[in-house]
């Protein structure tokens, strides 16, 4: 139970963390055009717009703005983008005449009117367009949309490839891929993957996935990796205090 509450405390800190520096506003410090946002390590912190002209500064809402000549997402210049026909979607997205962009990159869409959001979870985007699909801001470009859908916890397959966050996952077969154990554990019919890394030394046949761990006939599992019953044995008794 130690070791349940201390990633827990991780945790909350890290979403503390993550939250503050999500949720910041523009201030002109001295004629000079800052983001500002708090954070629980450094408290308020100040990042100076590159190039900004802060006559014509305005910020469009608390995590993007723009001058005549540049569009920032937070602190950061953003190529290319239009400060003419630019908007705001939801944070992270935003888009102007000819192209979308994710967290101030560029995505590069094949069609600006196609391109269409269809789902996201929590900071995660998936989306496609009528040629292309895309995970935050990586650009699928191999991806067979007819046969494309959305799997569990970020993942996704079509007729010829499983992807992982967007990545292709060698040698997985989109047919029989699953799943497991809230995306820690998957599988397809000849293999096993532990975080998407290919797992060895492991009887398919019997392997299996429950809330007290991984094992199959030969012996148990911790985080991908094979395990003594000794081993096993401690874990479980540190995992228990």
């Amino acid at each position: 139970m130690r070791l349940l509450h201390y990633l827990c405390a991780v945790i909350t800190v890290a979403l503390m963390l993550c939250s503050c520096n999500s949720n910041g506003e523009y201030v002109n410090r001295n004629g000079t055009i800052c983001y500002s946002y708090w954070t629980f390590s450094f408290g308020t912190v100040y990042e100076e717009l590159p190039g900004v002209n802060p006559a014509s500064f305005k910020g469009i809402n608390d995590w993007m703005g723009c001058d005549n000549k540049n569009v920032y997402f937070k602190s950061r210049l953003v190529e290319g983008a239009d400060p003419a026909t630019v908007k705001a979607k939801k944070f992270p997205l935003f888009f102007d005449k000819k192209d979308y962009y994710y967290k101030g990159k560029g995505l590069n869409v094949a069609n600006v009117k196609r391109f269409e959001v269809i789902k996201w979870n929590e900071d995660d985007m998936w989306a496609i367009d009528g040629k292309y699909a895309y995970y935050d801001s990586i650009r699928i470009d191999d991806v067979d949309l007819p046969s494309f859908k959305l799997q569990a916890h970020n993942c996704a397959t079509d007729r010829n490839h499983v992807y992982r966050y967007g990545k292709i996952l060698p040698l997985a077969d989109p047919a029989t891929y699953v799943e497991e154990w809230k995306g820690f554990y998957s599988r397809d019919k000849s293999h096993i993957w532990y975080l998407g890394e290919l797992m060895e030394d492991v009887d398919i046949a019997t392997f299996v996935v429950d809330d007290y761990g991984a094992h199959d006939k030969n012996g148990h599992f911790h985080r991908g990796e094979r395990v003594t019953d000794e081993q096993w044995q401690q874990i479980a008794k540190e995992n228990d205090q």
